[in-house]
């Protein structure tokens, strides 16, 4: 059944007039439901249905336990069990970055050392061990080592 209803529309100029609009009735009939084809169940349909009942019966069997809730046990310090004490860690070194210049043939020097070690030394490896060597000289033989060592002018050697 069809209604009709008047509503009020204005133009451009403002004039308002009435019109009839016919309006759509509100109830619809439900459209018929359609059946849906039965489907025969697969066999991991069958497994999925099985196992959720499994699942079903087993959180009811859990949930039918009576247990008493657990009781929060304050530690103190005392009762803490002490802790193995660690070996004290060595300290590495701070390691400190130098740059020095040297006549070439002292430099040529550091590279025949280390054939004669099989090139299995750095050249910082080279130069800590001779600081090493000098450091157990005495001081008469480390005074007559240095006295042979050429000084040499420092800074940085002229752009050629």
């Amino acid at each position: 059944m069809a209604e009709a209803t008047s509503k009020v529309q204005g133009d451009a100029n403002g004039v308002s007039e009435q019109v009839d609009k016919p309006v759509a009735p509100t109830s619809k009939a439900p459209a018929p439901a359609r059946a849906k084809p039965s489907r025969r169940s697969s066999p991991v349909d069958e497994a999925v249905d099985k196992q959720r009942k499994v699942l079903a019966e087993a959180l009811e069997q859990a949930q039918a336990i009576q247990y008493d809730p657990p009781r929060h046990v304050q530690v103190t310090r005392a009762e803490k069990p002490a802790k193995a004490e660690k070996p004290a860690k060595a300290r590495k070194a701070k390691l400190v970055r130098d740059s020095f210049a040297m006549p070439e043939a002292e430099y040529a020097q550091i590279g025949e050392l280390k054939k004669r070690l099989g090139g299995a030394f750095k050249k910082s490896e080279l130069l800590r061990a001779g600081v090493a060597v000098l450091c157990a000289l005495d001081d008469a033989e480390l005074l007559a080592v240095m006295a042979h060592v050429e000084r040499i002018k420092t800074g940085r050697p002229a752009k050629k």
